[in-house]
């Protein structure tokens, strides 16, 4: 069973324009964690492309990405077949919007062991995206570790 508690929630970006979420979603801490399963939920509402990256950073600030290729899984027609596949692992993905017209889900892993040395902290950054298009990202912390019922 999945818990908020073990597995803790962040939104790391309200719903709004594809183009606007740019690199403003929020940073997530992975000093406590094995790592982060981002998920970020897109509808289609005009045609340009919405490219995903992971930024890594030592503060949380910055924009340097991720060049470590990570797992991957996609649902093109969301509401018509929720079933995420497996893509290729990457550094990035793309959302297609010429293709795929509805809405999408796309999920990336990251496991803390792929940061640079010396970087704890993952946001999500975005380039491209419609102004008609909407998205969200959240982050959910997979194997948080505890001491004295406190994260450590």
């Amino acid at each position: 069973m999945l818990n908020p508690e073990i597995n803790p929630i962040q939104l790391a970006h309200e719903p709004a324009a594809a183009d606007a979420i740019a690199d403003t979603a929020a940073w997530c801490d992975l000093s406590k964690a094995k790592g982060v399963l981002i998920t970020v939920l897109h509808y289609r509402g005009g045609d340009t492309d919405l490219v995903l990256h992971v930024h890594e950073g030592a503060a949380a600030s910055g924009t340097t990405a991720i060049t470590a290729a990570f797992p991957i899984w996609y649902a093109s027609d969301a509401l018509t077949d929720p079933s995420l596949v497996r893509q290729a692992d990457a550094a990035s993905f793309t959302i297609d919007t010429g293709v795929y017209t509805g809405s999408q889900v796309v999920q990336f892993f990251i496991d803390a062991s792929i940061l640079s040395a010396g970087c704890r902290y993952v946001q999500l950054g975005t380039s491209g995206g419609h102004a008609s298009s909407i998205a969200s990202v959240t982050y959910e912390l997979v194997g948080t570790r505890y001491q004295n019922n406190e994260a450590l």
